[in-house]
């Protein structure tokens, strides 16, 4: 009894040394502060790009004429929906909590990716429809189509480098969660342990 007692407290010992040195190699809420720090960047980057186009374009679609107005135009439309789109998303991530579960922190990761990757389909039909107006308005005579094509192809095209940029920077940090989780195997009877030496 005594042997199967000894055993077994110095198994919880080492059980409670490897948690305590995964919890030095992956800190759950430092991986959660990294992702809301990515995310509240994204948007702050998004809502910059709105405001300069608006900015931009406002002056730009008073100051020409032609191809080039439709196109000012365009950008100043299309950007007033990033700038709220940049503004509730940035507002919602103010106002999450760092301190939420693995679980909770794997599904806001897997969320977020699948919408940047959906978003990042999107962009690519942007810039097809783009270019789709800016050829019928060249045989169409249509300046308006002209323009606003060619800012469909600039705005896609940066949201699509925005939603890959963004992904990129998500998918490494979830990764690294991951990848922590290697140590741990579960099967329908049992729960064991890798301790790497």
């Amino acid at each position: 009894m005594k042997k199967r007692l000894l055993l077994f407290i110095l198994v919880q010992f080492l059980f409670y040394g490897w948690l305590h040195a995964q919890t030095n190699l992956v800190d759950l809420e430092e991986i959660n502060e990294k992702r809301l720090s990515i995310n509240s960047s994204g948007m702050l980057v998004l809502g910059g790009w709105a405001v300069s186009n608006l900015f931009i374009g406002g002056i730009g679609m008073t100051q020409t004429s032609g191809t080039t107005k439709y196109f000012h135009q365009m950008n100043a439309a299309w950007n007033t929906v990033n700038l709220a789109i940049a503004g509730f998303g940035y507002y919602g991530l103010r106002n999450q909590s760092t301190g939420i579960g693995l679980s909770e922190t794997i599904t806001e990761f897997h969320n977020f990716e699948k919408i940047l990757l959906f978003n990042a389909g999107l962009d690519v039909g942007y810039m097809a429809i783009g270019a789709f107006l800016w050829e019928r308005g060249l045989r169409k005579d249509s300046t308006r189509m002209v323009g606003y094509g060619q800012s469909m192809i600039l705005q896609g095209g940066f949201l699509f480098v925005f939603d890959a940029v963004l992904y990129f920077l998500s998918r490494s940090e979830s990764s690294r969660l991951i990848d922590s989780l290697n140590y741990i195997q579960v099967n329908g009877t049992a729960l064991s342990l890798n301790i790497p030496f």
